[in-house]
């Protein structure tokens, strides 16, 4: 006969929701050094940006090796792969699940872009449409606050590590995230403006994310001959090429077409891309290259190879332009190297740099998901994508209320 308290303990058990008992078995199995040792082997075998300019893969693991097998729980570990990811430097490469204090994803989630430049930091690019520039922050302000923190406490906030400790390229990274903001929370900045100081109380981020993501696939204009079609961070769902193709319809009697990726911060899949490329040729064309790391580092042989894109649906026969900028990121950044391949004239400025294809992973005993790119890619002459600069290269490429300085660009 069962005593009353395990039948009790039973009976509880089977009253809890299957998400509950889901989460007590996972937090049973959770093993901090052997999770740790799962996401080391991931990072070496499959990453495809473990080490570069800027970036030493082995010593941000060894950084944060101590902590990760001593986490008291699956969410400190998790909070430990946060920091590891930050200190990478790569928008693609996210852990999550994410919570409302969780850091936003950049640049998804932002609307201001910044740098270091040795002694201040500065915001270089503001984002058309975000409530930073709705409330005034320029190109050119400087940096004094950000939630109360200088900026350099920001930072080592953002990677978990002492400043001096940080490469430029991982200071000009969680600069910029810390800019984002926390995911559901507002934000406060404090900037230099001239001979004066002045704060500002910005919105989180998230919401011109939101609004974006609720918002049409795409947006047409005219500007005399010019037609122009806008894609709104949507590469990702398969009923764009649709859209676009009728938007392409709509404009068949211009001459110049401007393909707008200003506005294509994240995500999308090569088959939107090609089924809008493919309006753009007339036989079969080679517009990215991929290496699969994996392959070299676990099985030896190299594994590289080309896409192409195929003729798909009205050809459009005017002059083709192709707008990039500061959040153009992921598939918009694989169209920027595509629409170069095949012909198109690229114009804009520095590009957001997601790396690689991305894929996703996850750790065995522990809720922690893993994005990162594990292709590395590069254009069909071998330049790495996060090396692109548009053929027409402008410093700012946001459009602003005293205008759009692409559409200047390719006016001239």
């Amino acid at each position: 006969m069962k005593s009353p308290s395990l039948i009790a303990c039973i009976a509880a058990l089977l009253s809890l929701p299957a998400t509950a008992v889901g989460a007590q078995e996972r937090a049973a199995a959770f093993e901090a050094p052997k999770a740790w040792a799962e996401f080391a082997t991931l990072l070496h075998e499959r990453y495809g940006y473990f080490a570069r300019s800027g970036v030493d893969g082995e010593r941000i693991l060894a950084a944060f090796a101590d902590r990760a097998r001593t986490a008291p729980d699956d969410k400190a570990f998790i909070n430990v792969l946060q920091h590891v990811a930050h200190n990478f430097a790569d928008p693609h490469f996210v852990v999550g699940p994410l919570d409302s204090e969780d850091w936003s994803i950049a640049p998804t989630a932002s609307d201001l872009f910044g740098r270091y430049d040795g002694g201040n930091f500065v915001i270089s690019d503001v984002r058309e449409n975000g409530d930073a520039a709705g409330q005034g922050v320029r190109p050119g302000m400087t940096v004094v606050r950000v939630e109360g923190l200088t900026p350099r406490a920001a930072v080592e906030d953002v990677t978990g590590r002492r400043f001096a400790e940080l490469s430029a390229l991982q200071i000009d990274f969680a600069f910029n995230v810390a800019l984002a903001g926390h995911r559901k929370r507002a934000r406060t900045l404090e900037l230099a403006d001239g001979g004066r100081q002045r704060r500002f109380a910005l919105t989180a981020s998230n919401d011109l994310a939101q609004r974006i993501e609720d918002g049409p696939l795409l947006t047409v204009e005219r500007h005399g001959r010019i037609g122009v079609i806008r894609i709104n961070n949507s590469l990702g769902d398969q009923k764009l090429i649709a859209a676009f193709g009728a938007a392409l319809t709509g404009l068949s009697d211009t001459d110049t077409l401007l393909i707008d990726l200003r506005n294509t911060p994240s995500g999308g899949n090569t088959s939107v891309a090609r089924g809008i490329m493919g309006h753009f040729v007339d036989h079969d064309r080679p517009y990215q290259m991929h290496v699969v790391p994996f392959e070299t580092r676990v099985l030896g042989p190299t594994r590289k190879f080309v896409e192409y894109v195929a003729p798909f649906g009205t050809r459009y026969p005017g002059k083709v332009y192709v707008a990039g900028g500061r959040w153009t990121g992921s598939m918009g950044e694989g169209l920027m190297i595509g629409f170069d391949a095949i012909g198109a004239t690229t114009v804009g400025s520095v590009l957001a740099h997601l790396l690689g294809a991305l894929d996703n992973a996850t750790i065995e005993g522990s809720g922690a998901t893993i994005d990162l790119g594990t292709e590395q890619l590069f254009t069909v002459t071998g330049l790495p994508r996060e090396s692109y600069r548009p053929t027409l290269y402008l410093d700012h490429a946001e459009r602003t209320a005293q205008g759009d300085p692409v559409l200047a660009a390719i006016a001239r």
